[in-house]
């Protein structure tokens, strides 16, 4: 059987013809017409196309006669402040304040393709209160918000104007664009103007389809799933394939000549996918052990992507995922010797300012967290975190060569990396210990170089979330550092229990972490409880001090209940692991606690390892795939080795490993979800380095499946997918192809079990 398109002709053909309209669904706020946003660049990923569109088909046709205004959004900024409805079959437009800039108060629609070399008619009826101008555009979505059609100083007033305009679409086919009305500040007005717009009768018609450039149907995944950066030698060897009675056996060829070197028969069962790709199943050629390169060959199906068996396969890929790290520091120039084509010179080391004062402070350091240039303490401690578990456990992966610049020191390169984010957070501590949330914009960067992101930095409020985190990896900062640098490590164990006090007094009248403040339009990571952070904070600081304080506040957070988990929100798995972990070496505590954890921890694995039995994929979510979903798979595997050190139980440990498996390939996509490995992997990361170098940087997790389409392009182009299938590999696309540190981290941990 076949693997469904990515993008169905249906789709593109019904979204023409008018028939279904998609509105705005993002996490974060985003400014769909200025380089300040959090979408991205001109659409990478192309499929096949053909000619010929049909003369009247309707694009766009919204007159508001429902009262309602679907596929319709808001953007402000600089100052703009509106609200839209709809009265009287009129989408209203009730203007505050038109801010500084033309795109200060937007109104947008999206859910529409445009098509290349397609002339189109766009038409509107509009009036305003006030005689004033605007401008309207088709543009893209992303990137440098380049308009594909642009009308300026459109003059309006009191009396209803009807606008009509042919134009053809001269850029690649998009089918994801913008189509925006900016009503901020232009034509001498600005600020506090008062005021009511009035839009209706919004059509977008194909003139002339004659020589339009259609997509067609993009490529199936590929049916034969394998891991595409290669198998150890002594390791289990599973590809997926899909099920077919007809078929028992399957060959392992070698790459280069074809010959055949193994011969399977498929025996595992029929395992159902969640994500709408029919019935797979397992071969299993783990008897073949000597190394070379080869192929997955079955009946009926084009041969796998190439693979490697060997030693010391993930080496390479292990230092570039770390390095991925040095490579989104801020506050210091990178050299080209250490970063290649990511060179750049010292960004974002002006002072910055907090919140609601005129106070400037410096924060210079710590790493870019995303595709932006934002700094989150809730998104470093997750990595710092994962690289202190690294160290602990792993010390076949404490190598000081991975070409950073303190490689040679004597250090471990994942402490040094992780030392410049500590450093960085010891700026972020208030004198009364509260930790600030974040420091950033206001607005998220357009496509450019971090050294070019020059707007005013700002300290953004502390919250009790980061806060907890901090006093953390504070804490267990203190024990590491201890042997290295005493002073440093004394430095953090004071600043760990300043910012435990603070828990202390706040955390109760502070239980949800972080809400963006008025103005700030980055990533928010807001938070359900803090609890999670306050019990790790706890738990950190009774292992690091034997303070019996710490313990009985432990107890007291655990037994009121918190949420496990290994990722920047719900953190409640790494004090419980340590815990355990401290325990069963010998440590004295509480053995209450001790079994409350492990209770905890116990139920989860063991609905965990009830799905993964039934998923062809080694994994547990299910159809569930959300937004940075590869994190949730590399996060498991970290939780499956937990629980494998913790019980001896030898499941664990291999659905630990077929979480490499699964990023690394054997996914229902059929991605190598790391850039730069195997041969088909993300080549158009949302990442603002990349875009702007125009190739991937290497080493980095990419977000991956989506099945709630959180951006316009993914649900332009797959609509109608489930679970695994829901990716595409597009900068556009920032909820399935950004990356983050927080990403990178467990994979770095995952890899470090294999060095």
């Amino acid at each position: 059987m076949k693997a469904k398109k990515y993008i169905s002709i249906a789709l593109i053909l019904a979204m023409t013809a008018g028939l279904l309209s998609a509105g705005a669904c993002n996490r974060k706020e985003i400014d769909p017409n200025n380089p300040s946003s959090e979408t991205s660049e001109v659409p990478s990923e192309q499929p096949e196309e053909k000619k010929g569109l049909v003369d009247g088909s309707v694009v766009i046709d919204d007159n508001f006669d429902d009262g309602k205004y679907a596929g319709w959004g808001t953007y402000s900024q600089s100052g703009g402040s509106f609200k839209i409805g709809v009265e009287d079959g009129e989408l209203v437009i009730d203007i505050k304040s038109l801010g500084t800039v033309e795109y200060a108060c937007q109104v947008y629609k999206d859910g529409y393709p445009l098509s290349e070399q397609c002339v189109y008619t766009m038409e509107f009826d509009i009036r305003s209160d006030i005689e004033r101008t605007l401008e309207w555009r088709h543009q893209i979505n992303g990137g440098d918000y380049h308009a594909y059609y642009v009308e300026k100083d459109v003059q309006i007033g009191p009396e209803t104007k009807h606008i009509a305009a042919d134009f053809t679409m001269e850029d690649a086919s998009d089918p994801a664009p913008r189509l925006c009305f900016n009503l901020g500040a232009q034509g001498g007005l600005e600020g506090e103007n008062e005021h009511k717009v009035y839009l209706d009768n919004v059509k977008l018609i194909v003139k002339d389809g004659s020589n339009a450039i259609v997509p067609e149907e993009l490529a199936d995944p590929i049916a034969i799933k394998v891991n595409q950066i290669g198998y150890l030698t002594g390791s289990d060897k599973l590809f997926v394939a899909p099920y077919d009675e007809n078929v028992s056996e399957f060959t392992v060829k070698l790459a280069d000549t074809g010959e055949v070197v193994y011969t399977g028969t498929f025996t595992g069962d029929k395992l159902h996918s969640y994500s709408g790709d029919g019935s797979q199943r397992h071969g299993d050629f783990s008897e073949l052990k000597e190394p070379g390169t080869y192929v997955i060959s079955v009946e009926g199906y084009e041969d796998s992507y190439p693979f490697v068996i060997g030693d010391n396969l993930y080496s390479d890929v292990y230092k570039d995922t770390v390095k991925m790290l040095t490579l989104q520091r801020c506050g210091t120039k990178l050299e080209k010797e250490i970063a290649g084509d990511f060179y750049h010179r010292a960004c974002h080391m002006g002072e910055a300012t907090i919140y609601g004062t005129e106070e400037t402070i410096d924060v210079s350091g710590g790493w870019h967290d995303a595709g932006d240039y934002g700094r989150y303490v809730v998104a470093g401690a997750k990595t710092i975190k994962d690289l202190f578990l690294v160290y602990n456990e792993n010390e076949a992966a404490h190598g000081d060569d991975f070409g950073i610049p303190e490689s040679g020191n004597g250090v471990p390169d994942i402490l040094d990396e992780a030392r410049w984010e500590l450093e960085f957070f010891l700026k972020m501590q208030a004198s009364n210990g509260g930790v600030y949330h974040k420091v950033t914009c206001e607005n998220f960067p357009g496509v450019v170089m971090p050294q070019e992101e020059n707007e005013k930095l700002v300290v953004c409020p502390i919250s009790t979330t980061a806060t907890g985190d901090f006093a953390a990896v504070m804490a267990e900062a203190s024990v590491i550092y201890k042997a290295i640098d005493a002073d440093f490590a004394n430095e953090c164990l004071e600043a760990s229990k300043k910012a435990y006090d603070y828990m202390v007094k706040y955390a109760a009248d502070d239980v949800t972490g972080f809400k963006n403040p008025e103005g700030i339009n980055t990533g928010e990571y807001p938070d359900a409880s803090n609890k999670d952070e306050f019990l790790w904070a706890a738990v950190e600081l009774f292992l690091a001090t034997g303070d019996n304080q710490y313990l009985q506040k432990a107890i007291e957070i655990e037994e009121s209940g918190y949420s496990l988990g290994l990722g920047w929100a719900s953190m409640g798995t790494y004090p419980a692991y340590d815990y355990l972990l401290y325990m069963k070496n010998g440590g004295e505590g509480s053995d209450r606690l001790q079994l409350n954890f492990m209770n905890r921890l116990n139920k989860l694995g063991e609905n965990d390892l009830n799905v993964l039995e039934k998923d062809p994929y080694f994994v547990s979510l299910k159809d569930n795939y959300y937004w940075g979903s590869n994190m949730g798979i590399a996060d498991n595997g970290i939780f499956y080795h937990m629980m494998y050190t913790l019980t001896g139980n030898g499941v664990y440990e291999y659905y630990s490993d077929h979480a490499l498996d699964n990023l690394f390939g054997m996914n229902p996509a059929g991605y190598c979800y790391v850039t730069g490995y195997g041969t088909h992997s993300p080549k158009h990361p949302h990442h603002r380095p990349s875009q702007s170098m125009g190739t991937a940087m290497p080493g980095m997790l990419v977000g991956g499946p989506d099945c709630y389409l959180e951006d316009p392009y993914a649900k332009a182009v797959l609509a109608g997918k489930k679970g695994g299938l829901c990716y595409i590999d597009n900068d556009s696309s920032y909820s399935t192809n950004e990356i983050t540190i927080y990403w990178n981290s467990p994979l770095i941990y995952l890899l470090s079990i294999h060095q």
